[in-house]
Parts: C-alpha cells; sequence; structure tokens
C-alpha cells in the first residue's frame, strides 16, 4: 500500500443511494468502475496495446456519469464544497455569466463529481 492510497485526496465517496435506484446512473457508474480495474490490471501487467489508453477511458467515463447526474438529477446535487479550489473557480465563472448554458453545466458537472470521485481527480470533471 503506498502513502497515495491512504490519502484522503485519493479515497472514492460511496455514492448516495438514489444513485443506484436510477438505472442509467447505476449502469455508467458500473462502467466507469468496470474501466477503472481494467486499466489499473492492465497498468500492472504492462499489456498497452495500441487502442490502451488510461486518459482517454477513465476521464470519459467519469465525465459521462457527470453529465448524466449534472442534466437528469440537478436537483439532487450537492452544492459547491468549501475549499475546493475547482468549485471556487466555476462558481466565479457562473458569477460572470450566470446566462451561460455551458458554465451552468460544466458547474453542475463539477458538483456531481464530489457524489462519485475522490478529490484528487475532481479538476478532470
Amino acid at each position: 500500500m503506498s502513502a497515495d492510497d491512504l490519502s484522503p485526496d485519493s479515497v472514492w465517496p460511496l455514492p448516495p443511494a438514489w444513485m443506484f435506484a436510477c438505472g442509467e446512473c447505476h449502469r455508467l457508474y458500473e462502467r466507469m468502475k468496470d474501466i477503472q480495474a481494467l486499466t489499473a490490471e492492465l497498468w500492472l501487467t504492462g499489456e498497452r496495446g495500441v487502442d490502451w489508453d488510461p486518459f482517454d477511458m477513465g476521464p470519459g467515463s467519469q465525465i459521462r456519469l457527470a453529465r448524466h447526474l449534472a442534466e437528469v438529477h440537478t436537483d439532487l446535487l450537492p452544492g459547491w464544497t468549501r475549499g475546493c479550489e475547482h468549485c471556487a473557480h466555476r462558481r466565479s465563472l457562473l458569477a460572470r455569466d450566470p446566462g451561460s448554458a455551458g458554465a451552468r453545466l460544466v458547474s453542475a458537472q463539477h458538483r456531481a463529481g464530489h457524489l462519485f470521485l475522490p478529490p484528487r481527480t475532481l479538476g478532470l470533471v
């Protein structure tokens, strides 16, 4: 076990129960975790084929889940997290242009990430 495994920034949170009541949330979450396990196995065994790219597979599955949450479950998303620099940045973007649909979506996706991602990976969402 490495020091990274013990860091609070690396701990995967337990998603709220309501996420598993939604079939699409459940499917996207399972797919994300399957990709994470497969990527970790490939990384450890050194079996890196032509199509293997952890920077495409892992973050892409996380973003798909965050987008679903942001679009379908907006009212269930957590608020801004104190001490999260990404929350602060996205909040300032919204303050500058409150009518921006893109800023609202990206902000909601980030807040959704707090439900299922460790803090160290939240910058990707």
